[in-house]
This record gives C-alpha cells, sequence and structure tokens, in this order.
C-alpha cells in the first residue's frame, strides 16, 4: 500500500513538473541556504558579532540556485562567479550610498532599470539582476560600516561555497537520470490521453487538453535534450514526435479507436524502449562558431527591453515617494513589488493579473506567517526547520506559479522577523500596505504607459502560430528542393513553441469570468489544435519524404496541390487580418508576418494518397479555424476575445 501511495504522488510530481528539474533546483537552494545559514550564523555567533553580517551569504544561496543551470561544468562556474561578484558589487555601492538617500534612492532605481532592462538576455543575466536588486536593497536596509561591509563579504563566501557543494556533490545535475524521468513524464501523460480517450464518450472534446499537456512535457523534453545533447537524440525526437501523432489521432482522428489497434498504446512502448537504450557515453560535442565582439553585441542590443525597463523605473518611482510616506525603513516593498510585477509581463493583462497574484500570496502568507510565527516562538529547531521549507516552496513555485511563490516568501520573512524580535501584527500590517501600494502604483501605469492590451497580444501571438502552421506547411509542400527533414522537424518545434505563447498569453484572460458580447462565438483552440497535430502529421519524416516522392497517381497529386493552395491561401489571408496587431521585432519585420519567398507555386505534387489525405484534414482544419476567426461584424475581434476569457479550453 505504502509503495502504490507513493508511486502515485510520485506520478503526479513528474506530470507537474517534467524531469523534476523544478524539484531537483528547491532541493538545491534549501540545502544550501541551510549549510550557509549554519555556517555564517555559527561565525557570528561565536565571534560575538551581529547576526545580520550572514545576510548577505544566505540571501546569496538561497537565490542563485535558481539561474545556475548549465550543463558543462566551466559554464556553471562562471555564472556562480557572476551571480556572486554582481551581489558583492551592489551591495558595496548601496552601503556606500546608504549615508545619502537621495542618492540611494537613485542608485535603486537604476539598478532596477538595469534589471528589467537585461530580463531577456538569458538565465545568467536575469540571475545578476535579481540578485543585484536584493543585495543592493540589503545594504541600503542595513546601513553597515566599512568594517561590516569587508565582513560581511569575507563572510559571504560560504554562499557560493555551499552552492556548489550542493550544485556539484550532494544533488548534482544526472544527465542520464534526468532525461528518462523527461520521458517517462511524457509517457505519463500520454498515458492520461489514453485514459481520457478509452473512458470518454466524445474523445475529441475531452482529450484535447490532455493532448496539450502532453506537448508541453514534449517541448520539456525537447529543452532537455538541446542541453544535455545525449548520443540517441535524433531516435528520442523520432519516437516523441510519433507519440505526439498517435496522441493526436486520439482526439482528432477517432476512427484510430475504432480500427482494432492502439497506436498510442504502440507509441508509448516505443518511446520506453528507446529511453532504455540510451547509452552511458556522453555524446560528442557540438562545434559552436566562433563569433565577433560586434555580433555577439549586436545580439545583446536587440534583446534589451527599454520600454518596460521605462515603465518598470517610473512605477518604482511613484511607489517609492507613496511607501516613503507609509514607512521610511519598510518602503523597498513597494518598490520591490513593481519589480517583480512588471517583471516578464508583455501586456496590461499580463500586469493585473501578476499583481493579482503578489496581491493574494501577500494575504494568505502575512496570515500564514502570524499564526507560525505565535506557535513557534518558543521552538527554534522548528522555526529554523519551517523557514527552510518556505525557502524550498519559493524555489520551486516562483519561475513557475507565481502567487504560491509569493506565499511562500512572506512566510519566511515574516519568521524571520519575528525571530529577530519585531512585533508582527505591525510588520504585517505594513507590508500589506506597501505591496498593495506597489501593485496599485504598477497597474496604474501599466494602463496608461502599456502599449500592448491583452487583445492585441493575444491576436500576436495567434499571428505567430498561423506563420509558424504557414512555414511547416510550405516545406512539407516543397518542390523547388528535395525535402529537408531537419529543417521540417525545427518549423514544426517552433510551431509548438508559437502556440505555447499563446496558451500563456491567454493565461491572464482565463481566470477573468466577463460578460461575452456574443455567446454564438465558437472558440478557435479546438480548430487550431486540430491544425497542430495534422501539421505535425505532414511534417513526419516518411511524410515530407513523400514530397518529392514518386507522383504515381495523378488524382491524389491533383488533389494535394488543390489542398495545398487552398491552405496556404487562407493562411495568408487569417496572417494579413492579424499583421496590424502583430509587434515589430528588433529586425524590423513583425511578428506572424511571411516571407517573401514563402508563396506556394504549384507543381509536382506526391501522389501518395495518405499525403493527399493528410492535406485534406489539414485543409479541413484551417477552413474551420478561418470560419471561427472570421466574423462579418466590425467588431468581431472583441466578441471574439470577450469569448476566449470565459469558455476557453
Amino acid at each position: 500500500m505504502i509503495v502504490v501511495a507513493f508511486s502515485r504522488v510520485a506520478g503526479r510530481l513528474l506530470v507537474a513538473d517534467p524531469g523534476l528539474v523544478r524539484l531537483q533546483t528547491a532541493l538545491r537552494a534549501a540545502l544550501a541556504c541551510l549549510l550557509s545559514g549554519i555556517a555564517c550564523v555559527a561565525w557570528t555567533t561565536g565571534h560575538h558579532l551581529p547576526i545580520t553580517l550572514a545576510a548577505l551569504g544566505v540571501l546569496f544561496s538561497m537565490i542563485a540556485p535558481l539561474f545556475v543551470r548549465d550543463a558543462r561544468r566551466g559554464a556553471w562556474f562562471t555564472t556562480l562567479l557572476y551571480l556572486y561578484l554582481c551581489g558583492c558589487a551592489n551591495f558595496a555601492v548601496a552601503a556606500a550610498l546608504s549615508r545619502y538617500p537621495l542618492a540611494g534612492d537613485a542608485g535603486f532605481l537604476l539598478v532596477m532599470f538595469s534589471g528589467m532592462l537585461c530580463q531577456a538576455c538569458g538565465p545568467r543575466a536575469l540571475g545578476c539582476a535579481m540578485i543585484g536588486v536584493v543585495t543592493f536593497y540589503l545594504g541600503l536596509y542595513l546601513h553597515p560600516t566599512a568594517l561590516e561591509v569587508g565582513q560581511s563579504i569575507a563572510l559571504s563566501v560560504a554562499g557560493p561555497a555551499m552552492v556548489a557543494l550542493v550544485g556539484r556533490v550532494l544533488v548534482p545535475m544526472q544527465a542520464a537520470r534526468t532525461l528518462r524521468l523527461a520521458v517517462h513524464t511524457v509517457t505519463l501523460r500520454a498515458e492520461r490521453v489514453l485514459a481520457a480517450a478509452r473512458t470518454a464518450q466524445t474523445p475529441g472534446m475531452l482529450t484535447a487538453a490532455r493532448v496539450s499537456e502532453l506537448n508541453e512535457a514534449a517541448l520539456a523534453l525537447e529543452e532537455q535534450l538541446a542541453l544535455l545533447n545525449p548520443p540517441d537524440a535524433a531516435m528520442l525526437r523520432e519516437r516523441l514526435v510519433e507519440l505526439e501523432v498517435a496522441a493526436g489521432h486520439n482526439s482528432f482522428d477517432t476512427a484510430s479507436l475504432t480500427a482494432g489497434h492502439d497506436p498510442l498504446r504502440h507509441a508509448i512502448d516505443r518511446l520506453k524502449e528507446a529511453a532504455r537504450r540510451q547509452r552511458a557515453t556522453p555524446a560528442p560535442p557540438v562545434v559552436r562558431g566562433t563569433r565577433s565582439a560586434a555580433t555577439w553585441f549586436g545580439e545583446i542590443r536587440a534583446r534589451l527591453a527599454w520600454l518596460p525597463a521605462a515603465r518598470a523605473t517610473t512605477a518604482a518611482l511613484l511607489a517609492m515617494v507613496i511607501g516613503h510616506s507609509l514607512s521610511p525603513e519598510r518602503w523597498f516593498w513597494a518598490v520591490i513589488t513593481t519589480f517583480v510585477v512588471f517583471l516578464g509581463t508583455r501586456s496590461r493583462a499580463d500586469t493585473v493579473y501578476r499583481g493579482a497574484q503578489r496581491l493574494a500570496g501577500t494575504f494568505a502568507g502575512a496570515l500564514a506567517s502570524v499564526l507560525l510565527a505565535l506557535s513557534l516562538h518558543d521552538a527554534p529547531m522548528l522555526m529554523a526547520a519551517a523557514m527552510v521549507l518556505c525557502v524550498f516552496g519559493w524555489a520551486y513555485y516562483i519561475l513557475n506559479a507565481y502567487a504560491p511563490g509569493v506565499f511562500f516568501i512572506t512566510v519566511l520573512v515574516g519568521l524571520v522577523y519575528g525571530q529577530l524580535g519585531f512585533a508582527m501584527g505591525p510588520l504585517v500590517e505594513l507590508r500589506i500596505e506597501e505591496v498593495l501600494v506597489g501593485c496599485i502604483v504598477s497597474f496604474a501605469v501599466a494602463i496608461l504607459m502599456m502599449p500592448l492590451a491583452a487583445t492585441r497580444h493575444v491576436e500576436a501571438r495567434l499571428a505567430a502560430v498561423l506563420a509558424a502552421l504557414r512555414q511547416v506547411v510550405r516545406l512539407a509542400t516543397a518542390t523547388d528542393a528535395p525535402a529537408d527533414t531537419a529543417a521540417a522537424s525545427a518549423a514544426m518545434r517552433a510551431l509548438d513553441r508559437s502556440w505555447h505563447d499563446l496558451r500563456v498569453a491567454l493565461r491572464p484572460l482565463q481566470t477573468q469570468r466577463v460578460f461575452v458580447w456574443n455567446p454564438g462565438v465558437e472558440l478557435a483552440t479546438g480548430s487550431l489544435l486540430s491544425c497542430l497535430h495534422w501539421a505535425r502529421v505532414l511534417s513526419r519524416p516518411n511524410e515530407t519524404a513523400l514530397a518529392v516522392g514518386d507522383a504515381s497517381d495523378p488524382a491524389s497529386q491533383a488533389a494535394s496541390v488543390v489542398h495545398a493552395t487552398s491552405i496556404l491561401a487562407r493562411l495568408d489571408a487569417m496572417i494579413a487580418r492579424y499583421q496590424t496587431s502583430a509587434p515589430v521585432s528588433a529586425a524590423g519585420e513583425q511578428v506572424g508576418q511571411p516571407t517573401k519567398d514563402a508563396r506556394y507555386a504549384p507543381g509536382m505534387m506526391p501522389g501518395d494518397p495518405g499525403h493527399a489525405q493528410t492535406l485534406a484534414q489539414l485543409d479541413g482544419a484551417v477552413a474551420q479555424l478561418a470560419e471561427r476567426l472570421a466574423h462579418p461584424n466590425a467588431c468581431m475581434h472583441k466578441r471574439l476575445n470577450w469569448a476566449l476569457r470565459t469558455r476557453n479550453a
């Protein structure tokens, strides 16, 4: 019974966390924070020094494991070094400016602006931004002397040391195990698709969401394959596509369920067998071309987020002014709220959604922190255990589920202040007020300065999906060049990622129950999923190869030409409709805009009946999508987005 219960819990963890990557990261953060806390607190207590000298090292060991993700050992230690140098530099500068309040406030705004500016430059830059903001605030709050700054920095060496000990020795990244767990996550989600298809009376309606979840796990597995580069990556990718196609047939081609065979079960077994055949020897290193300094700086400059940085800094300035009036010592809670609310948001709805999560997590965490601080006040060991659990929960949720992450960090802050002897009632009340100020200011700035509304953001992501779908069809029906399997696979993964971006853009709207202007408007998500399935079937290696195969059947060849022309024409019309909503990229091209050479010229198409049938199914799905998106009334866009808010699957 215990084994069965443990197996079910492990299965649910894997379904929620592909490869258990988040679990391992949270475990590293909790262990590193615990070990560095023990070392630093023991040192300060033994030498009769203030316990606040341990704050820099403990904070670093708490945050750094979230952003040290490199697979190669050299890159791993390089990232750790960058994070540590950034934290120490910001702490020292903030300590020097803490004697000049205006200069310290201006420096804090500058650090926040720099962090928001570099948020899209990769995990290393994002980690430096987060650690820089937190350590700069720490230097302003503690007001340390020059001697205390030196002691804190010297003692903080325990932080990276413990992170290295935990990340490389105690809980190391094992490529083979991580890959096996990621494959197991995919197969578990495929089992859920199979179970839903067997028990549902209308499989297509009930398994579409399961297929989308399977696609999310497949993308996570693809990221692990790109990171770890195993020797049999090509075979795993082939088996993964086969599994996704079989799962899609259960949802969008119900004839496969009554044909007397079970292709999804067969695909699950083949993927498991491919994972078991993984060799222990590492794959040869990937040879990367050298890039010039101009190219490197050009890529970094293209990723800089100037407008989000300006919005976040404006909100931080307003929150700082209001926060100072509430508390000269706790104003940074309002300012940091604006930083995390604007971090990674792309539309007004994203900002409001993130702010609502922050408020919910803060309210719940404040109540829990009061209860725990009062009940564990006389039990220091239990208090320490609760703090470590809060660090674990924060690290597990903060990058994927913001509200639970805020809950755990709020409880942790309350426990720390309660252990230091602060009165919990006024402290909790002040934290809620400061966070509320930060959220309200963020909402106001987002409404006034955010150029991208939620509806336009969704339409831009939809345009990107349509453009990626068009590229898949173009490669699969190209007649002027041999079929390129690698290019077709890359185009299909680009389509999957654009679909993921669309789902993320829809997430804030899914939580809002608002009035539907036109209840008869059908959702487009089901048709989009059907298009993704048939595009995946079309882009499979055996299907793509048919594009240059023997045109032995003139009727099938003619049908393929008709369907391909119809598909591309409909996609062109839909892309043109949403081009005005698509944001302009750094290269000056609109997201979702088809390339000039992407036009289809009718020519020799494959004569295989299976290929023609796949194109016919995709043509029908695209036609249904165009019908659902198109509406004769001029207010179609508003009605579609209102409907998506309430009825999105």
